[in-house]
């Protein structure tokens, strides 16, 4: 037999319900929040940028039907939120970057560190200037 609890309103429910229930609430509009500062959730990103489903999770390598599980609450693991914001939120086309750009940086980044802060620091301020 289901276990069930009462509801204030005399109905009952099932323990999976209030567990899927809870998950839907913690796991959707909070907890995203938290992830993308003023973009509610990867739903609303993805109804602002005008895109379907399979557009907008197929370029973070995730399958329609994966991406529609964490946009109605399914938690979404780190690496896929860090590519969510690198793709969607800052628009960069994973396509473009190769191993050998990656191994430059890391490169610079251990044998001449004011260098790359100086080139860091330049190149921020130019997107700046582009985005006025």
């Amino acid at each position: 037999m289901r276990a069930v609890a009462r509801t204030e309103k005399n109905n009952y429910i099932s323990e999976s319900a209030k567990r899927k229930k809870h998950t839907q609430t913690y796991h959707g509009t909070d907890a995203a929040m938290k992830l993308f500062g003023k973009i509610i959730n990867p739903r609303e990103i993805r109804r602002r940028m005008g895109l379907n489903q399979q557009q907008f999770w197929n370029k973070i390598g995730v399958t329609q039907s994966g991406g529609s599980r964490y946009e109605n609450g399914r938690t979404i693991p780190r690496p896929v939120r860090k590519l969510l914001r690198l793709v969607h939120v800052k628009q960069l086309d994973l396509n473009k970057v190769k191993k050998e750009d990656i191994q430059v940086i890391d490169y610079m980044k251990s044998s001449h560190p004011e260098l790359y802060k100086r080139l860091k620091k330049a190149a921020r301020a130019k997107t700046r200037r582009a985005q006025r």
